[in-house]
Formats: C-alpha cells, sequence, structure tokens
C-alpha cells in the first residue's frame, strides 16, 4: 500500500511539474480579442495606446491575403472571403450612420450622449486613415419630418459619411499597417475553448497550442454566432430573442424622391401600421443593385454612385422586422426563403410593381434594372405574401408624401435580408458573468451597423483601460 501511494504522489508530483513547465511557456496577453472585424479593431487601435500586449485572433485571412481572393471586384465578389478576415464587413459598402434612432442599441446600453461620442470618435479615426475624403452628409430636415408624420411616415435622421468599397479598403490598408506595429495578429485560426481561471482565461486554439489572458474581447459579429452560441452555452450565458429583418429591394428613376432628397443625399423612413413596421434601408440615389453572397445565399443589395459611376436609378431596401424565439428558427427562416427564391444561384428574380398591384399604372417611360442578370418572376408565388402586399402598402402610401404617383415599372427584387444576434446578457461595460470575458460588436446582439458596433469596441477598450 505504501507503494502504491508513493508511486501516486509521485505521478501526481510530475503532473504538477508538467503543468507548471506548460503555464511558464504559454503566451500571455493582457487582452485577447476574438474577430478582426470592425468592433475588434477598434478595440485594438484603442488599447494600442497603451503598455498592453494585444493579440487578434481571426478565423478568416488577413487583409493582404482577402485583397488577393477578392481581387479587383470587391463590391461584387461571390463567396464569404468578401465578408470575413481582416476588416470584416467594413470593407463592403463601408457606409458610417452616426445616430441613435437606427443601427442599434448602443444608447440604451450606455446612455444616448455617449453613444453619439464614442459613434463620432470612430468618425474622427477614420478621417485620420482618410475618410474625410468623402463628405459627411445630414439628414435632418425639419419641414420634412412634419410633413411625413402627416402621413404616418416617421423621418430617421443620422450623419452619414459613406465611403464606398475602395476608400474603404485604402483605410484599413493604413489601419493594419498601424496596427501591426502594436497589435499581435493570427490569422486562420480559431478558438476551440475558453476556459476561466485564477489568473484570467486560458483559449485553446485550433492549432493546438493554449495561451492565457487577463481579458477577453468577443468581437466576431454575426458570422461567428455558431461558435458564440457553443461558447455562450459552456459558460452558462443567457440570450433573448433574435430579430430578422427581410425585405425588397425596390428601383425606381432617379427623380421619383425628388421631393424628399432636395436638400439631402437620402433619407430613411420609418412606417408604421397596426398590421407591420417598414423602414428604408441603404439608399442609393444615382446608385446600381449588385448580388451579395452571405452564408451560402445569394441576395440584392445596392451599390452606391462612387463604385463604378451614376445610373439614372435609384434603390433602397423597405426592410420589415419580425422577431424569433431563437437563433436558429430565424436563421432557418431566412434560408428557407431565400433558397425558395433562387435555390442559392444567380439569377435574382425581380417583378415590376404594377404587374404585383393593379393601384400602380403602367406609363411609357421604363425602368431599366441595374441588375442586369435578374430575371422576371411571379413574385407572389416565390415569397412570403405578407412582405409582398406591405411593400405594396408602404409605396401607396408613399406616394402621398411625395406627392406623385410611384411609377409602376419599378421593379422590386425577391429578397434583402440583415440578420442579427440575440442580445447577450452583459453588463453596462459589456463584461459578462465570467471575469475579464467581454462581448462586443454585432455578436453582442446590441449594435447592428458600422458606427455603433466600431463605438462599442472603443467604449470596451477604455473601460479595460481604465479597470487596471
Amino acid at each position: 500500500m505504501l507503494i502504491s501511494f508513493l508511486f501516486s504522489l509521485h505521478k501526481s508530483v510530475i503532473l504538477a511539474h508538467l503543468y507548471i513547465c506548460i503555464i511558464r511557456t504559454m503566451r500571455n496577453y493582457d487582452v485577447v480579442i476574438i474577430g478582426a472585424g470592425v468592433s475588434g479593431l477598434f478595440a485594438a487601435l484603442r488599447l494600442s495606446s497603451t503598455k498592453k500586449r494585444v493579440l487578434v485572433l481571426d478565423a478568416g485571412h488577413s487583409l493582404t491575403e482577402r485583397l488577393l481572393l477578392l481581387g479587383e471586384d470587391i463590391a461584387t465578389h461571390q463567396t464569404q472571403a468578401r465578408y470575413l478576415g481582416f476588416g470584416g464587413l467594413g470593407l463592403s459598402e463601408g457606409k458610417y450612420n452616426y445616430t441613435n434612432d437606427f443601427g442599434g442599441e448602443l444608447a440604451q446600453k450606455i446612455g444616448a450622449q455617449q453613444s453619439i461620442n464614442y459613434q463620432f470618435q470612430v468618425d474622427q479615426l477614420l478621417c485620420q486613415f482618410g475618410a474625410d475624403q468623402r463628405p459627411l452628409y445630414n439628414t435632418y430636415n425639419e419641414e420634412l419630418m412634419q410633413r411625413a408624420q402627416q402621413y404616418g411616415f416617421k423621418v430617421l435622421t443620422t450623419q452619414t459619411r459613406h465611403l464606398g468599397t475602395s476608400l474603404s479598403t485604402s483605410i484599413f490598408k493604413k489601419l493594419a499597417h498601424q496596427l501591426n506595429q502594436k497589435v499581435e495578429f493570427q490569422f486562420n485560426i480559431t478558438t476551440q475553448d475558453i476556459e476561466p481561471n485564477n489568473n484570467g482565461i486560458l483559449l485553446q486554439l485550433s492549432n493546438g497550442e493554449i495561451i492565457q489572458s487577463r481579458q477577453v474581447i468577443i468581437a466576431v459579429g454575426n458570422s461567428g454566432l455558431p461558435w458564440l452560441q457553443t461558447i455562450a452555452q459552456k459558460l452558462e450565458l443567457s440570450y433573448g430573442e433574435t430579430r430578422l429583418d427581410l425585405g425588397f429591394r425596390i428601383e425606381m428613376h432617379n427623380k421619383q424622391l425628388q421631393s424628399l432628397l432636395a436638400n439631402t443625399f437620402e433619407t430613411k423612413l420609418l412606417y408604421q401600421t397596426k398590421n407591420f413596421t417598414g423602414y428604408t434601408y441603404c439608399m442609393n440615389p444615382s446608385g446600381r443593385v449588385i448580388a451579395k453572397y452571405q452564408n451560402g445565399l445569394v441576395m440584392p443589395d445596392g451599390q452606391n454612385c462612387y463604385e463604378v459611376g451614376e445610373s439614372s436609378n435609384l434603390n433602397f431596401t423597405l426592410f420589415i422586422p419580425k422577431w424569433f424565439k431563437h437563433h436558429q428558427i430565424a436563421h432557418s427562416y431566412l434560408q428557407q426563403t431565400i433558397n425558395h427564391i433562387n435555390q442559392g444561384q444567380q439569377p435574382i428574380a425581380y417583378q415590376r410593381l404594377h404587374t404585383i398591384d393593379a393601384r400602380f399604372k403602367f406609363k411609357k417611360h421604363l425602368i431599366e434594372p441595374t441588375l442586369t442578370k435578374a430575371e422576371f418572376a411571379n413574385l407572389a408565388s416565390l415569397t412570403p405574401n405578407d412582405y409582398l402586399q406591405q411593400t405594396c402598402d408602404f409605396l401607396f402610401a408613399l406616394q402621398s408624401l411625395i406627392g406623385e404617383p410611384i411609377d409602376g415599372n419599378t421593379i422590386l427584387y425577391a429578397m434583402d435580408s440583415k440578420s442579427y444576434a440575440p442580445i447577450i446578457q452583459t453588463n453596462d461595460d459589456f463584461a459578462t458573468k465570467v471575469n475579464g470575458l467581454y462581448i462586443i460588436g454585432d455578436s453582442s446582439g446590441v449594435s447592428c451597423s458600422l458606427s455603433q458596433a466600431a463605438a462599442t469596441g472603443l467604449y470596451v477598450a477604455d473601460k479595460i483601460k481604465e479597470s487596471y
């Protein structure tokens, strides 16, 4: 028995010694950021001014690798590479709306004034890298707001800097150059496990390495949601409902909304009835409709006039939000809806308004679709009926606001989507109940725009700077 005891003791000593050796050779950081999208990068940028040792991990590619994969035509690239890796969705249209009216719940989280202050800090930093080449425009219009209210509309206001894909790429190149001097990056790698311990948090990586960090910021966006849900379940972090916005991309002649756009580049309208709520999204005067490829789905998207020159059309999406009990239910509904339209392949389906609803009259002026590979279809047989009817009702009501009929040649493309992460339980500083673990950006469920996502990164970085 004594021999057995001594053997067990000897084995325990060896294991303890081995554990100590592993700990001593393990890489240690002050902050590890999981995700190199806008929220993670702006957190890294703010922390780069400190002496903290910071590591950014991402499952996608470095910026150099992303650009090689994407080639010159980033805006219409047909793979997931357009959305994953350094910069995340920041390499898309680069539209930064600085507002509390939409784009997330940051104002409810940290207060309205702080939310705006941090969003404009994002703009100031972007301008340091060249964003001021594009104007900052304001959609506030008191006369329009009062007139819209008479017809059941609310004008959502914002200050916007719309960079476009080319300038966004240039900005992120400069950002990458600056960050690489002070922050460590590791790409094409996933975090397989997160384990809190007395010294902070242990991270087990897909290459077999284990690293230690005092603080961990999760910033994986919507694309990392399946991974985050697994981690959240293990750490017993709770979720709320999931929101999913679906809608038709609408293309009309450029002068159709002239009465609304006389004093501003674009406007954003909210329309509420007892049956539905809809809002206009990503309005592109003189822009084009393009195909976007996201999570295996093909959907219509808008492209601004800076990318390949002006068109004679204007486009926007009318999104209609719905809420689902679980994210999986929302995701399944999205997959089924879009795949039923085009089976995940080109072409995207479209139909002219006058062939959908007799309230809109055919005119001789033909609106040419800018998405040339779109294919005519009967949208009523392909899309959920409530979305189509509610879109027609919105356009019918819009006629009163603009003071003229909506052209029956207006084109509806099926269907655009905007997915949201369910709001995960965190405190006012985006900290979870796990000591040292934060969740920011779109993956937190609090933001759903570039500006608010980036602002969460700055905000949490400041909180970490204050903490030690």
